[in-house]
């Protein structure tokens, strides 16, 4: 009897060691695991009121998976450091920082991608668009910031380095072209006077090394005009690293010519109104997700060619771009079929 109730005793401590471990093992961390993501057609989300024309083949946005972390995940990361597996802090924002203010930046630059990519792709095609704005106001100001005590919330930032800005966007990518550290010019207007300042740059998301001067802003007085309706839902993708390909896709349906000859062309890159293409996080999950989903060709912003070297992927050709027009000029060049 004795030695029954040992075995009973045992039994429950292995069952509970057993529990306990498991929840151990999965219990989620304060990390998300970063990982190829998936390639997704791009012509669903597009479109235009208006004659358009199909395409045989399929223009593809590329995107990184992220998902939180377990104790499995932090510790198989970590011990065998697998190629495009990565960790990072879910506490990547400031403390200070208005959450709510910032995914309305997030959006806001979204939807500013979106409208860029409309007007390359259109003018790309002989029109003229046009997108116009008066430069970006100040929603806050981070108290880790360089610019706290500098600059206000409600001023306008006109200028940077002295050049005029009128986007969003247009002004974080003037911002982030330095290096970590360097100062940068901001020419802000407030109560109807203009004011210069410089701030050094500093990271302000964990592990993100891009230049800030802790601010969140939103467009001020941004129009656009275009010849032709066009409508974008991207739905949950957010960010505006697919400013590229949106473009080829709006072109494409725009053109007589399929340019995409049958293929699967995939890639990635922000998009700016003179045509220039800009580098992305996440450039080898996003090769390797266009890989899984068949492409052939995937389009590297210059910015991330060095690294996109890195990646070893067969059938799938890499080509390196900085214009939107070095893409059409490839496509209309090259046999894909």
């Amino acid at each position: 009897m004795k030695k029954l109730i040992n075995e009973n005793k045992f039994l429950g401590l292995l069952v509970a060691i057993i529990i306990i471990s498991g929840f151990l093992l999965l219990y989620p961390l304060d990390y998300y695991v970063v990982s190829p993501g998936v390639a997704k057609t791009v012509a669903p989300m597009v479109e235009i009121e208006g004659d358009s024309y199909s395409a045989q083949g399929d223009i593809m946005l590329t995107t990184v998976s992220m998902k939180q972390a377990n104790t499995i995940d932090y510790l198989w990361i970590k011990l065998f450091k697998p190629q495009l597996y990565e960790l990072q802090s879910m506490d990547f924002l400031p403390q200070d920082i208005n959450m709510d203010e910032y995914f309305d930046l997030m959006r806001e630059m979204m939807a500013e991608s979106q409208l860029k990519s409309q007007a390359v792709a259109l003018e790309g095609l002989g029109y003229q668009p046009q997108i116009t704005g008066k430069g970006v106001k100040i929603v806050q100001v981070l108290e880790t910031s360089n610019a706290y005590d500098k600059l206000e919330e409600g001023d306008i930032i006109v200028g940077v380095d002295g050049a005029q800005v009128q986007l969003l966007t247009e002004t974080v990518d003037k911002i982030q072209n330095r290096e970590l550290g360097a100062p940068v010019q901001i020419t802000v207007k407030r109560d109807d006077e203009q004011r210069n300042y410089s701030i050094e740059t500093k990271s302000l998301e964990e592990n993100s090394g891009k230049p800030s001067i802790g601010v969140l802003i939103t467009p001020y007085k941004r129009n656009y005009d275009f010849p032709i309706k066009i409508n974008i839902n991207a739905g949950q993708i957010g960010g505006p690293s697919a400013g590229s390909m949106f473009a080829l896709e709006i072109y494409n349906q725009l053109s007589e010519e399929d340019i995409t000859q049958g293929a699967k062309i995939a890639g990635t890159g922000t998009i700016n109104l003179d045509g220039s293409i800009g580098k992305i996080d996440g450039i080898g999950q996003k090769i390797v997700a266009a890989k899984e989903e068949g492409a052939s060709l995937f389009f590297v912003p210059a910015g991330n060619w060095e690294l996109a070297q890195e990646i070893k992927v067969d059938d799938i050709e890499l080509v390196k771009v900085e214009t939107f027009e070095q893409i059409i000029e490839y496509l209309k060049a090259h046999d894909l079929t």
